[in-house]
């Protein structure tokens, strides 16, 4: 019996994998990305996926105060998509962004930028520090 359960969660671990990965590939945030970048007077010329555990500088990690990490039996929808990008600032100047979405059946997507969009906005040139 036991080797049965071992057997089944060596077969179904890859697929679940694999089906991760697929969905993570197939979603396409750009209309979303390209408002946000847009409002900062950046244009996206790239989204790419990074792969199943690349998470770029965000932390692979997030515990957030009051919220549950582990819901027994709830029904819950939230999801977290991370891209690569590259971005076209205004002086033609291409730069790397990347963006962590998370999305929720209760809530609104968010979607955060690393570097954060206003620092990039502020930045003139490649030689400011």
């Amino acid at each position: 019996m036991d080797i049965l359960i071992i057997g089944a969660f060596i077969l179904v671990t890859p697929i679940l994998i694999y089906i991760r990965w697929k969905v993570g590939t197939k979603k396409n945030f750009d209309r979303l990305i390209e408002k946000k970048l847009y409002q900062h007077g950046l244009k996206l010329l790239k989204s790419e996926y990074p792969g199943i555990f690349n998470v770029g500088p965000f932390p692979k990690f997030k515990i957030e105060p009051g919220k549950p990490q582990i819901n027994d039996g709830a029904i819950q929808y939230e999801r977290t998509y991370y891209r690569k990008l590259q971005v076209l600032k205004s002086n033609k100047e291409k730069i790397e962004v990347w963006a962590r979405i998370e999305t929720s059946w209760f809530k609104d997507t968010t979607v955060e930028f690393k570097p954060n969009l206003n620092e990039i906005k502020q930045k003139t040139g490649g030689n400011n520090a």
